[in-house]
């Protein structure tokens, strides 16, 4: 309480009013009484201030203690972070794609004498992934068009379902391939430069089931809140605007003289009437396998005729009526990719319509020259567009109900390094075949995912749907790379090639000095491909394909855990950050 007694001229009850008169102008002003009423309420507002400071510290002395006290026990759950698992092992039938009851969990970094999967925890992705997919090609779509209605849906949910595969991708021929009964085209009329005659029923393609089974892919997705993107891919042009006058084979060149416009025109008719169908391109190659001469429908161009050809006629129309849709260059095999990707961006016309670079897998791994690619042309889109297993790698003994292990595991190596080397996606070859590994027009017959007995109807599963599915069910649209690097473990370091016989001087197939596309073995060691999906999860694909189990330490940050992986298996972890 203010001390009265200091005011002389003021009776003592007039220090306890809550207020104080009004001076006059002729009385004298005491300005010490006012000094003490502000140095004591001064005095209970630091008085004040020390208390609340005093709790606050007392506050986070309890948290620091208790929290520790806590934490520090070996079962705190607060301290790790869930990790899930799924696991596809030789070993059991029942081990296919399998949620696994007692995951790894994270701890704090330790010190370990072995294979480590380092995770970075940051993304210098520069473009997310657009997903996986399959091909809906004529013989895919007459094999599905003969099932039965279950058989028909069975496809359709393993494929497209919300508890299947998660397919967002897919791809689809303009005009007919080699997967097709016959060669066909749109504009059949000779020299029909005006496309006054060009089918916009697309009857072909309505009559085989490809349109149908697109379509019905694409209601299945929508009804989840997805889409599908899907890659439209020539072979041939009509007969009439080849050198050679036929659709198999190809002259070299390819084109007639005069012929450009009208060809690059053929893209955007075919385009806008497939739109009429309900179904819309995302993007499209210029020409499959621009190099390969085959015995079925094809086009030679070399890097330069392809760039001329995008430069000049198929990249101005496609700009002026399907801005929307993306242009990919070269579609063929990963030995030449550089080379293709270096011309074209080096051209000043091809290069404003380039949006990336397709590439299959028929010539062995050849990452590092996507990782070229990647480093010297980071705005080009990298997609693997085609991996199949042509008849001659069928092994003796191998049953159309069981397919052959090795070839989920060669799809998984492929579909790893293609990741880590920055590809957007990666679709897989026809999406359904019968038992012959058809229809083909010229016995070009392959395996496929899903097969079928035509005879008894029954729909065969092939492990590379597992292998598959190990990425494209986890692994979402949006999704960014994750840079995953593995230590102490071996690699493969001899020639990659279509066949081995074909290297000169002739080499045997024995997986050490020389291996045809498609294989893995225990060489390769530990495989691994991280991601950060858009729900800020992050997953991580591991694959063996060795003859032994394979211990290892994953690290991400700070933490890690310690785990194994059985031989000939692919495992997935999903986990949030720690």
């Amino acid at each position: 309480p203010r001390d009265s007694s200091t005011n002389n001229h003021m009776p003592a009850m007039e220090s306890t009013r809550p207020f104080r008169r009004p001076l006059q102008q002729d009385e004298e002003t005491d300005e010490s009484s006012d000094d003490d009423e502000a140095q004591g309420s001064r005095r209970r507002m630091t008085f004040a201030l020390l208390l609340g400071v005093l709790a606050l510290v007392l506050l986070a002395c309890f948290l620091i203690l208790f929290g520790s006290s806590t934490k520090s026990g070996s079962g705190d759950e607060a301290e790790k972070v869930p990790v899930k698992l799924w696991e596809t092992s030789q070993s059991g039938l029942d081990n296919r794609l399998k949620a696994q009851a007692q995951p790894p969990e994270f701890e704090a970094d330790f010190a370990y004498d072995g294979p480590v999967v380092e995770i970075a925890t940051k993304s210098v992705a520069a473009h997310p992934i657009d997903g996986f997919g399959g091909a809906f090609t004529d013989a895919s779509a007459l094999v599905f068009k003969n099932l039965s209605a279950q058989a028909k849906q069975q496809v359709l949910d393993l494929y497209f379902g919300k508890d299947g595969l998660g397919f967002t991708m897919g791809r689809v021929n303009i005009n007919s391939c080699d997967f097709s009964t016959h060669n066909y085209a749109f504009a059949e009329v000779d020299g029909d430069l005006e496309l006054e005659h060009f089918d916009e029923s697309l009857a072909e393609a309505v009559d085989s089931g490809v349109v149908s089974l697109i379509t019905a892919a694409q209601e299945m997705l929508q009804k989840q809140g997805r889409s599908l993107k899907l890659l439209a891919t020539p072979w041939s042009p009509p007969a009439w605007m080849k050198t050679n006058g036929q659709m198999d084979h190809s002259g070299n060149p390819c084109l007639k003289d005069g012929v450009h416009q009208a060809w690059a025109k053929y893209f955007h008719k075919w385009i806008s009437a497939m739109k009429s169908h309900g179904v819309n391109i995302w993007a499209i190659t210029v020409q499959n396998e621009p190099e390969n001469n085959a015995t079925w429908e094809g086009c030679l161009m070399n890097a330069t005729e392809e760039s001329d050809f995008l430069g000049t006629y198929l990249g101005p129309i496609m700009k002026a009526k399907h801005p929307d849709v993306s242009i990919f260059v070269y579609d063929h095999n990963k030995d030449h990719v550089y080379n293709w990707t270096e011309t074209v961006y080096s051209h000043p016309e091809a290069s404003k319509y380039a949006a990336g670079v397709a590439y299959h897998w028929y010539s062995g791994d050849n990452f590092k020259d996507l990782q070229r690619i990647k480093k010297d042309y980071p705005h080009a889109k990298l997609l693997a567009t085609e991996a199949t297993w042509e008849r001659w790698r069928w092994r003796e003994g191998t049953s159309l109900a069981s397919g052959d292990w090795s070839f989920g595991e060669g799809y998984a190596h492929d579909i790893i390094g293609d990741l880590n080397a920055g590809s957007i996606g990666w679709i897989d070859w026809n999406l359904l075949l019968d038992e012959n590994g058809g229809p083909n027009h010229v016995n070009n017959v392959c395996d496929s995912v899903m097969m079928t007995n035509k005879t008894t109807g029954e729909l065969f599963i092939h492990p590379q749907y597992y292998f598959l599915g190990h990425f494209s069910k986890f692994i979402l649209p949006g999704s960014k790379l994750l840079e995953s690097t593995v230590s102490k473990t071996s690699s493969y370091d001899g020639i990659y090639t279509y066949a081995c016989k074909y290297v000169k001087p002739k080499m045997e197939d024995d997986g050490v000095h020389c291996r045809a596309y498609g294989v893995c073995s225990g060489i390769d060691g530990l495989q691994a491909t991280s991601f950060e999906r858009p729900d800020g999860l992050i997953v991580s694909v591991l694959l063996n394909c060795g003859d032994a189990a394979i211990e290892f330490k994953l690290r991400f940050g700070v933490k890690a855990f310690r785990t194994s992986i059985p031989p000939h298996s692919i495992q997935t972890y999903l986990f949030s950050r720690p």
